[in-house]
């Protein structure tokens, strides 16, 4: 079984391969002026040269790629997730890290209950109302009026439908000053 980098220095010798054929097809065409049988002994000569070119180059690079990373390291480098190469080439393990699968199970969806299919609900139509009232029939937005001002205006209405159904509780009414108290704003008015 073969690495991945012989994989690949196979498909770059087909390649050249190719290339080279490429090549003696041009010459052999009758675009080139020359004589048939200076193309036939040119045709010959250059695939010898070439193919004689394409296996000593791609022998090195084989028995390089094998010398740096002979094929049984390389592939336990590659398929294995653990293992990890830094840039000067030294391999080192990568301990606990944790394998991704596509057998791992989803995230369990929330459930949701039934208050909260009340509150979406009336959160839904809050947005509908409020929707309404700052567009104009074309869907352009009234003057005065954003998305901000829109969901604004939904939260309120929520908050309201909210409190009207028990929902929620309504806020407490800010105390008024008590019998006796001076207000601070009337204070500070009356210290100047």
């Amino acid at each position: 079984m073969a690495s991945k980098i012989d994989g690949v220095l196979d498909d770059l010798k087909k390649l050249a391969t190719d290339v080279a054929e490429l090549k003696r097809a041009v010459v052999s065409s009758p675009i080139v002026p020359l004589p048939p049988v200076v193309k036939s002994k040119l045709n010959t000569a250059q695939e010898v040269i070439d193919q004689r070119l394409i296996d000593a180059y791609f022998g090195v690079a084989g028995g390089v790629a094998d010398v740096v990373l002979p094929a049984s390291v390389a592939r336990e480098v590659i398929n294995n997730p653990n293992v990890l190469m830094d840039t000067n080439g030294s391999i080192s393990q990568i301990p606990g890290r944790p394998m991704l699968s596509a057998a791992a199970p989803a995230a369990k969806p929330r459930k949701v209950t039934k208050k909260m299919k009340m509150q979406r609900k009336i959160q839904s139509k809050a947005f509908r109302n409020a929707n309404a009232k700052a567009r104009k029939k074309n869907g352009e937005l009234r003057a005065g009026f954003d998305q901000r001002k829109i969901a604004q205006m939904a939260q309120r209405e929520c908050t309201k439908e909210r409190q009207r159904l028990g929902l929620c509780d309504k806020p407490m009414k800010r105390k008024s000053t008590r019998k006796g108290q001076v207000r601070k704003t009337a204070r500070r008015a009356y210290e100047r």
